[in-house]
């Protein structure tokens, strides 16, 4: 089994990919950071059989090539019947089950040949799974094969099942043993964008990202969300460290003792935050990249993480499902269900641990 939580650093051959994996020159493009990678690197696409679900593609063949890692496709093999249309349908049965995966199986091997036509030489699988619960499904697949990360579009629709990449990434995001990267395409597709559309261009690959978000909260499980991204981040990145804390509101008159000292103590909780954010400056700056700590003062740490965002134009934002204690945890449906939903750009949640 590998320990995926023991990290390597090695020294860089411009020929060659990590481990001597034999790579052209142009898999490492000039400037790309590779950082400290677990051995081999494995990225974990699911695909729904929709373009907007394959629009998640791209940027895993970036990953993938930068970190000279295994890529692998998965998709689930619906059951499927002839109905009396001549059409497929999805159903449910045992006598259905082959169909569903020599299509499920054909599909895959439609996006590998136009993943190779795109040039892409690494190492590639596909891989079908049983029908079930999709998120359970996916994880115990990511679980297997010990993946570094999962890529994925937060939605999608497509003829194999359907809608499952939408409700489903909830499940995976909260039982992945490893890093989700969720894709947002620019253009926001709708979930019924039309099977005829055609397929996207895979030539043309994202490059790292050079300008990510990571809101903190002062608990380590938050100062997690960092340790994925090196193999993500160009050379030189920025890191935008965001501490948010609540703002100061009078309880009476600004003169009365008891106001005086909230409004000291508010400005206490300011000043700490600032210190430990040039704390985890430090750490940042020691693996390489720039960093810009920044206390803002809101309400609603959501609102405050996608406006420093768009503000900064960030191409990432790196958070953790899990914060400063179990009542603040920043499970989907609270912080990171607003700003998956909301944000600009790729977001990156990482489970901690003790929620592993």
């Amino acid at each position: 089994m590998r320990n995926r939580k023991r990290w390597r650093s090695f020294p860089f051959d411009p020929g060659r990919g990590r481990l001597g994996t034999s790579l052209p020159l142009a898999a490492l493009p000039a400037g790309t950071r590779t950082g400290d990678l677990p051995v081999p690197y494995r990225i974990v696409v699911p695909l729904d059989g929709s373009r907007f679900g394959e629009r998640a593609l791209p940027l895993a063949l970036s990953v993938a090539e930068r970190t000279g890692g295994s890529l692998e496709l998965i998709t689930i093999a619906v059951p499927v019947v002839q109905s009396a249309g001549g059409r497929d349908a999805a159903v449910t049965g045992d006598d259905s089950g082959d169909r569903g995966e020599v299509r499920a199986r054909a599909y895959l091997d439609e996006v590998a040949d136009r993943i190779r036509v795109a040039g892409y030489e690494g190492a590639l699988v596909r891989d079908v799974i049983s029908p079930g619960n999709a998120a359970r499904s996916i994880v115990r697949r990511v679980a297997e094969v010990e993946a570094d990360l999962v890529i994925m579009t937060t939605h999608g629709r497509g003829p194999l099942q359907r809608a499952w990449l939408g409700s489903t990434a909830d499940g995976v995001i909260r039982r992945s043993p490893c890093p989700v990267l969720l894709v947002r395409p620019p253009d926001a597709l709708a979930e019924t964008e039309p099977e005829d559309r055609p397929p996207i261009d895979l030539s043309a690959r994202p490059g790292p990202f050079s300008r990510v978000v990571i809101p903190l909260d002062g608990s380590e499980a938050a100062e997690r969300a960092f340790d994925s991204l090196p193999p993500l981040l160009a050379e030189g990145a920025t890191a935008h460290l965001l501490r948010i804390v609540a703002p100061f509101v009078a309880g009476g008159s600004p003169y009365l003792p008891h106001t005086v000292r909230e409004a000291q103590d508010h400005e206490m909780v300011r000043r700490a935050s600032a210190e430990y954010l040039d704390r985890f400056r430090g750490r940042v700056e020691a693996s390489g990249f720039v960093a810009e700590p920044e206390v803002v003062t809101g309400g609603q740490p959501a609102v405050a993480i996608l406006r420093a965002s768009e503000s900064l134009g960030a191409g990432l934002i790196a958070m953790s499902t899990s914060g400063r204690g179990g009542a603040a945890r920043l499970l989907l449906g609270s912080v990171a269900d607003k700003v998956v939903r909301g944000a600009p750009c790729p977001v990156l949640l990482s489970r901690t641990p003790e929620d592993a």
